[in-house]
């Protein structure tokens, strides 16, 4: 905090200090509850996006500068614009609700849009310092008039400039960096790896971090719309839509990390490089790594499995309602219920 506060309310009480991030605290928790029980409404109330304006106004307003070192801040656009994400887009990836993916990548198309290609903010800052100094606020409420259910603005963003906008153009995108993705597995199992790989380490460090984000987000972005436009009906991608839900979970906690460890590494030859090979791991259809990763690493350490194994019998359903025939598939499924009561 800026300010120290050293009155107490009661002796019991909190010192005046705390309240704000005791505050900040309950706020992130009664968010985290709205997007587990809210519906979302696809930005269609134009009275939500009012009282969200004007909601946002009044804080900034005449909220104590004190709040505002609390509120908007890195940490705080952190949780708001990739951590809760991050929870809520693991749990739709398990779930059986197909409405919930695509809800969640609309949001990440969104938020990589904006937040991972806004990297050079403090370039624009160092110009226009009002930009600077207010910076905070507006990522964050833009992130969260995104997320919330009630303003939905990521699939409003979806439903009046990316589908009819951007829709094809995406699917060029897609479709070229298909054929350069082809060409990548052909130069990875070539002699030629080395001289790519020497051609990267030899710019600077801006450089560097900028090919990482373009090798994470472009190509992801591109797809991702894709599968948004087609409502997930991406036959000629087996991935979709549930591969790159998980791939943006991935891909953001990698992004996390490498924006905390290159305070302390980002100097050290070949931290890039790993960087830049962990994130074409985890889209390459020939590692299928965020997949790995999701199943082996994320499932297990969010607890859930359960989900998970329930969702892979659903899909298992669907692929045997479409290949059995209907006078074989009444006993092709209790074939398969047999072999979930069977012992052994």
């Amino acid at each position: 905090l800026n300010h120290h506060h050293s009155l107490f309310i009661m002796d019991e009480a909190l010192p005046i200090e705390l309240i704000p991030t005791a505050i900040a605290v309950c706020s992130f928790a009664l968010l985290f509850l709205t997007l587990q029980k809210a519906k979302r409404t696809k930005g269609r109330r134009v009275e939500y996006h009012v009282a969200f304006f004007i909601a946002a106004l009044i804080i900034l307003l005449f909220v104590p500068e004190f709040v505002h070192d609390i509120i908007f801040n890195p940490y705080s656009v952190l949780i708001v614009g990739t951590v809760i994400p991050i929870t809520q887009s693991i749990r739709s990836a398990v779930s059986s609700n197909a409405e919930d993916d695509l809800a969640w990548l609309q949001f990440w198309l969104a938020s990589g849009s904006f937040t991972h290609l806004t990297e050079w903010m403090d370039v624009v800052a160092e110009h226009y310092p009002s930009i600077a100094e207010n910076w905070y606020q507006i990522e964050f409420f833009t992130l969260l008039w995104f997320i919330l259910p009630f303003t939905d603005g990521s699939s409003l963003m979806f439903e009046k400039i990316t589908e009819p906008c951007l829709g094809d153009f995406a699917k060029g995108i897609k479709r070229s960096m298909d054929g350069k993705i082809g060409y990548l597995l052909i130069v990875i199992n070539s002699s030629y790896l080395w001289f790519a790989w020497f051609t990267f380490m030899t710019l600077d460090e801006e450089a560097k971090r900028f090919i990482v984000i373009a090798a994470g987000t472009v190509y992801p972005i591109a797809s991702t719309a894709v599968v948004c436009v087609t409502r997930g009906d991406t036959a000629n991608d087996k991935r979709d839509p549930t591969f790159w839900l998980t791939y943006w979970s991935c891909f953001s906690i990698l992004f996390i990390a490498m924006d905390y460890l290159e305070n302390f590494i980002g100097t050290i030859r070949g931290f890039y490089s790993i960087c830049l090979c962990a994130t074409i791991y985890l889209f390459l259809p020939m590692f299928q790594g965020a997949e790995s990763i999701f199943r082996n690493i994320i499932v297990p350490v969010s607890g859930q499995y359960e989900a998970m194994f329930l969702r892979d019998i659903l899909i298992v359903k669907s692929a045997m309602v479409k290949k059995i025939p209907a006078a074989k598939r009444e006993r092709a499924f209790e074939k398969a219920a047999a072999l979930f009561t069977k012992e052994k």
